[in-house]
C-alpha cells in the first residue's frame, strides 16, 4: 500500500513540476501584479501566435504559387512540344509532296525527251542531209 502511495505521490509531483513549467513557459512575466503582467503574457503570446501563422502562411503561397508556376511551365512546354512536333510534320509532308511531284515531272520530261529524240532520230536521214550540205542553191 506505501509503494502505491509513493508511486502516486511521485506522479503527481512530476506532473505539478511539469505543469509549472508549461505555465512559466506560457506566462513568463506572471508577477506580484497580475492584471499587468497577464496582458504583456497575452500580447506576447499573440505575437508568437501571429509570427507562426503568418510564417505558415507566408510558406503556405509560397508553395501554392510555385505549383501554379510549374503547372503552367509544363502546359507551356507540352503545348510547345506538340506545336513543334505538327510543324515537323507537316514539313515533312510538304518535303514528301514536292519531292513526289519533281520525279513525276522528271519522268514525264524523260519520257517526251525519249519520245522527241526517237522522232527526231527515225526521220533523220543522212543521206539527204550531206546532199543538202553539198547542194548549192
Amino acid at each position: 500500500m506505501l509503494i502505491k502511495l509513493g508511486i502516486i505521490a511521485s506522479v503527481l509531483v512530476l506532473g505539478g513540476m511539469m505543469f509549472s513549467t508549461e505555465i512559466t513557459s506560457l506566462f513568463p512575466n506572471t508577477s506580484a501584479l497580475l492584471a499587468d503582467s497577464l496582458k504583456d503574457d497575452i500580447n506576447s503570446l499573440n505575437a508568437k501566435v501571429t509570427d507562426s501563422a503568418e510564417n505558415r502562411l507566408d510558406s503556405s503561397l509560397d508553395k501554392t504559387i510555385q505549383s501554379v508556376s510549374d503547372s503552367v511551365y509544363e502546359g507551356i512546354t507540352d503545348t510547345g512540344d506538340k506545336l513543334v512536333e505538327n510543324v515537323n510534320e507537316k514539313i515533312s509532308e510538304g518535303i514528301t509532296d514536292t519531292g513526289d511531284n519533281i520525279k513525276n515531272e522528271i519522268l514525264e520530261s524523260s519520257t517526251s525527251s525519249t519520245t522527241a529524240l526517237v522522232n527526231e532520230v527515225s526521220e533523220f536521214d543522212p543521206f539527204s542531209f550531206i546532199k543538202n550540205l553539198f547542194k548549192t542553191n
